[in-house]
């Protein structure tokens, strides 16, 4: 059985896509959240930590290598477990914005360019 989606109204159809991106891409973030157990235990994070370790890690690389290293932690904390489900959330919201701003205005572009190519006398 197939089923088609008939849309005459690109507008419409707008809305559609970015209605059913949100759905999809807030939904997996809800299951994830969901699904989202505790974090591993890390042997090393306590040494990480100390101040040893950043002492140690700027004698070798600099103030860089710590900066480096923390962006490195943060962004690494980004892909697991609860703050995963946020990201993905926060992904999903960007990317339906980001089509629902660029569909419509090249939807009300090109009904502009309707409108001039339809006007009568030029």
């Amino acid at each position: 059985m197939k089923m088609r989606l008939r849309i005459r109204d690109p507008l419409t159809l707008c809305y559609t896509v970015t209605a059913t991106i949100l759905l999809v891409g807030l939904g997996g973030a809800i299951t994830i959240y969901m699904a989202a157990g505790e974090a591993p235990h890390d042997p090393f994070a306590e040494f990480e930590r100390s101040k040893k370790f950043a002492y140690e890690l700027e004698r070798i690389g600099g103030k860089a290598a710590l900066v480096a290293n923390d962006f490195n932690k943060w962004f690494a904390g980004l892909w697991q477990g609860e703050s995963l489900a946020y990201t993905v959330a926060a992904i999903t919201i960007l990317i339906a914005a980001g089509y629902y701003f660029i569909a419509s205005s090249l939807e009300a572009e090109a009904r502009s360019k309707n409108r001039e190519n339809s006007l009568p006398g030029d």
